[in-house]
C-alpha cells in the first residue's frame, strides 16, 4: 500500500520529529468485533524502518538507535585475521603475533601519551610507576617492531593494511597486485617472523 504525501509528512513529524509511539490500530466494534482482526496502521516504508529501529533499541538510553545498530553490526563482524584463523589459514600463535604487532604499532605511532600524577603523599622520586620512566617492555616492543618492519621490506604496506587496518586478504592482495596465495604466504611468513626478531 502506498501512503499519500500528506499522510507521509504527518507520520514523519508525529513519529520521527516528535517521537510519538507507533499508533495502535482502532478496536473493531460491532457484533463480529472479536472475530475480526484490527486493521493495521500503514506507515510509509522509510518511516516504518526508522520506527522499527527505534523500537528495537527502546530499552537502551545511552546512545541513539542508529549508533547502537551500527555498533552491534560491527561487533558481529569478524576481523580479517579472525576469518583467516576460522578458515584454517592462520593458527592461534600467528593471530597472537598479529595482536602484538598491532599493539607495538599503536605504541610506536602514538603522538600523545597521557601522563598521570598522584597528588597523595608517599615516596618521592622515580620507581617503576614513575611517569618519566619508560618501561623496559615498551622499549623492547618498539625495537622488535622496528626490526620486524625492516625484515618485511617492501610488503609492509600490504601487511599493515591487513594487520592494523583490518583489510581483507583478497582486497589487500589486489591492492598490492599479487595473487591471494602469495599474499597469504607473505602474511604467514611475516607473522612467524615476529617471534624471531
Amino acid at each position: 500500500m502506498t501512503v499519500s504525501r500528506k499522510e507521509r509528512e504527518r507520520q514523519r513529524v508525529e513519529l520521527l520529529v516528535l517521537g510519538a509511539p507507533r499508533p495502535r490500530p482502532p478496536k473493531p466494534t460491532g457484533r463480529r468485533s472479536k472475530k475480526q482482526p484490527a486493521a493495521p496502521i500503514v506507515l510509509a516504508d522509510d518511516i516504518e524502518a526508522r520506527v522499527a529501529l527505534r523500537e528495537r533499541w527502546s530499552h537502551k538510553v545511552n546512545a541513539t538507535p542508529e549508533t547502537l545498530d551500527h555498533a552491534q553490526a560491527e561487533s558481529r563482524r569478524e576481523g580479517a585475521l579472525a576469518r583467516l584463523v576460522k578458515a584454517g589459514s592462520l593458527d592461534a600463535h600467528q593471530l597472537a603475533a598479529a595482536e602484538e604487532i598491532g599493539a607495538a604499532y599503536a605504541a610506536t605511532v602514538a603522538d600523545v601519551s597521557v601522563r598521570t600524577a598522584r597528588w597523595t603523599g608517599g615516596f618521592g622520586g622515580g620507581g617503576p610507576n614513575s611517569a618519566a620512566e619508560e618501561r623496559l617492555g615498551q622499549v623492547l616492543r618498539e625495537q622488535a617492531y622496528t626490526r620486524w618492519r625492516a625484515a618485511i621490506g617492501s610488503h609492509a604496506t600490504m601487511l599493515l593494511s591487513i594487520i592494523i587496518d583490518d583489510v581483507g586478504l583478497v582486497a589487500a592482495a589486489r591492492a598490492a597486485r599479487m595473487s591471494n596465495r602469495r599474499a597469504l604466504a607473505i602474511l604467514v611468513r611475516a607473522l612467524n617472523g615476529w617471534r624471531r626478531v
